[in-house]
């Protein structure tokens, strides 16, 4: 079996990478999984070799891109924005955000994307900005001052939704806004060019694990009940309530779609000039995504 090393930040991304490490195996693929260490450096193990591939963070690794750093991203697992739209309930329409404030969780793209959301939904320079750090409120807090009144407005990722739902705060529906998020698969032109029939087993074996963790509750259950629910450290219920979160916001296919390659490239743009005159097509190899859906990889 032939191994490709895969590097990870959050346990949160283990339910659906050991789904992809099971579909891999039947491939012929040893997947190997391990978590980053904390710190600032993770594209860094890209370019130097210390991996194969990164499961995440596509939204700063375009920037290494637009550099001319070789890197290229060959499947994704989520394409819509996983953040819930939580609004004091005071607020009953996205409109009345106008004029107030609006709680931002102060983490990667966390920071960056409620100010273009704010932006296309004509709120833009309308709703002041307030950056909540989560050494104040802890993980996923930035809910807090909404509770408290600081603020009438925030997004929350799924994963944290009960929260904010249980203090009272009102999810505020809305249609889904794109955004290349967890799992985005990156390696680099030469790791492309040296094993192609390799990368081509993992971009199958991710058509596979959309399929199957989207539609096979029973199977993909048993894979989380293994080492992603010891990673997350829940009681199975947990398990299966997280579960349901993920699969629910997992895309049918795992391809990147046109709205979230370009809204994830101009919430950079402030920050990042080099982005000014980057068309994020350079970075993404389809030719395997097209191959699998040409043999119907990952059908019912």
């Amino acid at each position: 079996m032939v191994t490709l090393r895969l590097l990870y930040r959050d346990y949160d991304r283990a339910p659906y990478l050991y789904t992809l490490k099971h579909t891999a195996a039947r491939h012929g693929l040893d997947l190997a999984l391990e978590k980053a260490p904390l710190g600032g450096r993770f594209p860094e193990f890209l370019e130097e070799g210390s991996t194969d591939l990164l499961a995440e963070n596509y939204w700063a690794l375009q920037s290494f891109r637009a550099r001319g750093v070789p890197f290229v991203s060959v499947a994704t697992a989520v394409t819509a924005l996983n953040e819930v739209l939580f609004v004091h309930p005071s607020i009953k329409a996205i409109a009345d955000l106008r004029g107030k404030k609006f709680a931002i969780r102060g983490v990667g793209p966390s920071q960056l994307i409620p100010g273009l959301w704010l932006a296309d939904h004509g709120l833009g320079g309308a709703v002041e900005q307030v950056v909540v750090s989560e050494d104040e409120v802890g993980r996923w807090g930035n809910w807090k001052k909404v509770v408290s009144g600081d603020c009438h407005g925030c997004f929350v990722t799924n994963f944290y939704r009960d929260r904010p739902k249980a203090a009272g705060l009102v999810a505020l529906p809305g249609e889904p806004y794109g955004f290349i998020g967890n799992v985005t698969l990156t390696t680099t032109e030469k790791l492309v060019a040296d094993r192609r029939a390799e990368m081509q087993a993992l971009v199958d074996a991710a058509f596979e694990a959309s399929r199957l963790f989207k539609h096979d509750r029973a199977a993909a259950l048993a894979i989380c009940r293994g080492e992603p629910m010891k990673l997350l450290a829940v009681d199975d219920a947990e398990m299966q309530r997280l579960y349901g979160i993920l699969a629910e916001e997992l895309s049918e296919m795992p391809i990147p779609s046109v709205e979230g390659l370009s809204n994830t490239r101009r919430m950079r743009l402030g920050m990042n000039p080099e982005l000014a005159d980057f068309n994020p097509l350079v970075m993404w190899d389809m030719s395997f995504a097209r191959d699998a859906i040409a043999r119907g990889i990952g059908r019912g």
